[in-house]
């Protein structure tokens, strides 16, 4: 049976996440991280989908997405954060199922989206986003986890591709010189995952 189709539009942005499912780890080499890494990059390109934030945990990922203009969903409904989301899924699914032994979902079922309906809380997001490796106790410092969009905002691109898009949301000035009281904003968040 087919998802329904999401209620998303054109120019808006979006807080997508999605778990594994029992929690289990899907991550567990930087090949593994790697792999998605690049397929991020590549089907953001294919479906004009803007990645503005990103982290990916072991069991789960955080992503701020922007729908592109004029975007019209194809024959299912299906946007292209829709259509984004569907091939990086059943490509990280076909992946750890094929080098992992294991059959069947790997993720908690469709993913999660939340509307950004305000500056405020589109800096608090992009900020929850960048350290939620802190906030799962992962790394004590964010400079230890590589898997995340903090790097791209502070110009440090693994190799040279960088899967975040220029945008004109979250200046990077603002981003380094708002860090420390940053932190404070993410313990006090209650966007629990």
């Amino acid at each position: 049976m087919p998802n329904k189709p999401r209620n998303i539009n054109s120019e808006n942005l979006y807080h997508i996440y999605n778990r594994s499912t029992e929690k289990r780890i899907i991550f567990y080499t930087e090949k593994d991280y790697s792999k998605f890494l690049n397929r991020i990059f590549f089907y953001s390109r294919e479906t004009n989908v803007q990645i503005l934030s990103y982290s990916v945990l072991p069991n789960h990922f955080h992503f701020l997405l922007k729908e592109p203009t004029s975007q019209v969903p194809n024959l299912a409904g299906q946007t292209a954060i829709s259509k984004f989301m569907a091939q990086l899924s059943n490509s990280h699914t076909k992946y750890f199922n094929y080098n992992k032994e294991h059959s069947g979902r790997i993720f908690q079922g469709p993913f999660k989206s939340k509307i950004i309906k305000n500056d405020s809380y589109l800096q608090n997001i992009i900020i929850y986003i960048n350290f939620n490796p802190t906030k799962h106790r992962i790394v004590k410092n964010i400079n230890d986890w590589p898997y995340t969009s903090h790097h791209e905002f502070l110009n440090r691109v693994r190799g040279n591709q960088k899967i975040t898009s220029e945008n004109d949301y979250f200046s990077i000035y603002n981003y380094k010189k708002t860090i420390k009281d940053n932190l404070k904003i993410i313990k006090k968040m209650d966007l629990e995952f």
